[in-house]
């Protein structure tokens, strides 16, 4: 019931996005923009503030959850590349937002209510934690889908992303707190920095909802056709129904805490991520793939998710 309404209330959110599209409110170029002010400042934003709440003691009690994290998005990635073969003849952008489809799944958000009501406190730092290992995916490989840039120069220059460097930032400054012998602060400073730890958390939070704006507003010029698409129900099959039938039986075998196994596989069972419609839109691609698959991902997801979670957890 708690992901049925989670479901809910992000296609609302969609919604908005999708009426200011329509209304005139929002338009192509207003759209691309939110995107890159998404991926430039308010993304890095959360992705530091969320990484810098661990300890680094977390980092190393907990280290098999990053790994086995990849291990999920590449399982996709695999499965992704033995059916692309299927597609026929398609435009080089259309398999890379299928590829990219397979790759990456919705991680963050919409797992961690599940989390919260299941496992607490606890839980939703493991769940922040264990995102690391999608954040490196998606900022290596993930980039590397979408961008067009043929020199390797040029590739290598694009996986330093805002949102990359701010992952690398939040993990040195975990390091640096925690095992450097630094001098405690005073009173003043450690206010300045609670103030600029809760600004940026404030800048973060706009994340979720630029990425429902952009979806929904990509939402409202998409062809209903394009999700009646049958590589868009391929994609889907793979995210939704193939990735968690290979994975869940595997981290069932690997003894595991019951609350890490729990949260690796309800991040398992997750359909695609808004951030693919972010990405899309700023580094290019077929947009309208992207747009269709994440719909179509989400509306299924309302039968799927809870049917494997009951069967893995």
């Amino acid at each position: 019931m708690v992901f049925f309404l989670q479901i809910l209330c992000i296609l609302g959110l969609v919604s908005c996005g999708f009426f200011a599209r329509r209304r005139g409110l929002l338009s192509a170029p207003g759209t691309n923009d939110l995107a890159g002010i998404a991926l430039t400042l308010t993304y890095p934003a959360l992705i530091f503030v969320s990484i810098t709440q661990l300890t680094f003691t977390d980092l190393r009690a907990n280290l098999a959850l990053p790994l086995l994290v990849m291990t999920i998005a590449l399982a996709g990635f695999g499965l992704g590349l033995a059916a692309v073969r299927f597609l026929g003849r398609v435009p080089a952008d259309t398999a890379r937002a299928f590829l990219f489809h397979c790759l990456i799944n919705n991680y963050s958000f919409l797992p961690l209510p599940l989390v919260l009501f299941r496992y607490g406190d606890r839980g939703v730092a493991l769940l922040i934690f264990s995102s690391i290992g999608y954040e490196l995916v998606l900022w290596t490989l993930g980039v590397m889908l979408f961008t067009r840039a043929e020199r390797k120069r040029d590739r290598l220059k694009s996986l330093f992303s805002p949102p990359f460097i701010a992952l690398l930032a939040g993990l040195t400054a975990v390091a640096a707190r925690d095992l450097l012998p630094l001098p405690v602060p005073s009173a003043g400073w450690a206010l300045a920095r609670e103030t600029l730890v809760s600004g940026l958390k404030t800048l973060g939070a706009a994340t979720i909802a630029i990425s429902m704006l952009v979806a929904g507003s990509r939402f409202a010029v998409m062809k209903f056709e394009t999700m009646l698409g049958w590589r868009i129900w391929l994609v889907s099959a793979i995210r939704l129904v193939a990735v968690p039938l290979v994975m869940i039986p595997i981290l069932g075998l690997i003894p595991l805490d019951p609350i890490a196994r729990g949260i690796l596989c309800i991040i398992a069972v997750m359909p695609s991520a808004m951030v693919s419609v972010l990405f899309s839109e700023r580094y290019g691609g077929d947009t309208d793939f992207i747009a269709g698959a994440l719909l179509l991902t989400h509306l299924w997801a309302l039968v799927t998710v809870p049917l494997f979670l009951a069967w893995a957890i």
